[in-house]
């Protein structure tokens, strides 16, 4: 599902002010990374892979893993479409690389001071422990750290772009990287919800996510339908 949705959508558009670019693999690895980490929280899938894992829940943290690795592509790809050198370099950069260091280990430590006798997909089971929420802190706070720099860039093209799916694009790119940036910030008021409360966090990043994928299938639905100069009388008539 993910890597058919992130796949081939980087090609410039001769012509054009701004297009996605940069190489397709870069995108495809980080739709494969983001399948690979929903997967593995499937319980059918999580129960019987935990089970023989060194230790208890360790599913999980690889499933963080990949999503960690799949944000990480995610952020230099985009870097790279929006000519951003400062966003890649804090997003695939030497920055970015050590902030991906300290997240992993940090994860790792969060989750051997968790006491979790039994397999639970995030987590979820034992989320009123403070290991398991400083767990759940490190993750949005990663996915902060590499759309931060991405919110400008993706919010000017979204003023800019010359094509109208374009700037949608854009704009709904660089609200998705808001949400995300909102909830990580957010989430110390999120521990202290109760009941229903909780979900609506939650649904935040669903947005989020979901308003970051439709950008970015805008995007390859403008690649798709995209016509010769010749034939449009301009470079900027994809309207």
């Amino acid at each position: 599902m993910g890597s058919l949705t992130f796949k081939r959508i980087n090609t410039p558009v001769t012509g054009y002010e701004h297009a996605l670019r940069g190489k397709a693999s870069s995108i495809a690895l980080s739709g494969i990374f983001l399948t690979l980490a929903y997967v593995l929280l499937l319980p059918p899938v999580y129960i019987p892979v935990d089970s023989v894992m060194p230790v208890t829940n360790t599913t999980d943290l690889i499933s963080k893993y990949f999503a960690l690795i799949a944000v990480a592509f995610l952020g230099g790809h985009l870097s790279v479409a929006y000519a951003s050198p400062f966003a890649r370099r804090w997003t695939v950069g030497a920055p970015g690389a050590v902030m991906l260091g300290v997240v992993a280990t940090g994860l790792l430590g969060t989750l051997l001071a968790t006491n979790a006798p039994r397999p639970s997909p995030q987590l979820l089971d034992y989320a009123a422990q403070p290991s398991v929420r400083l767990n759940t802190w490190l993750v949005l706070a990663y996915v902060a750290y590499i759309v931060f720099p991405l919110i400008g860039p993706a919010y000017r093209d979204a003023r800019k772009n010359p094509l109208r799916v374009g700037r949608l694009a854009s704009g709904l790119i660089a609200g998705g990287f808001a949400l995300s940036l909102a909830r990580a910030f957010t989430y110390p008021i999120e521990l202290g919800a109760t009941g229903d409360v909780t979900y609506l966090f939650m649904i935040v990043s669903y947005i989020s996510t979901a308003f970051v994928v439709i950008g970015l299938a805008l995007f390859a639905y403008a690649r798709r339908s995209r016509k010769t100069e010749t034939e449009l009388g301009s470079a900027l008539s994809i309207d």
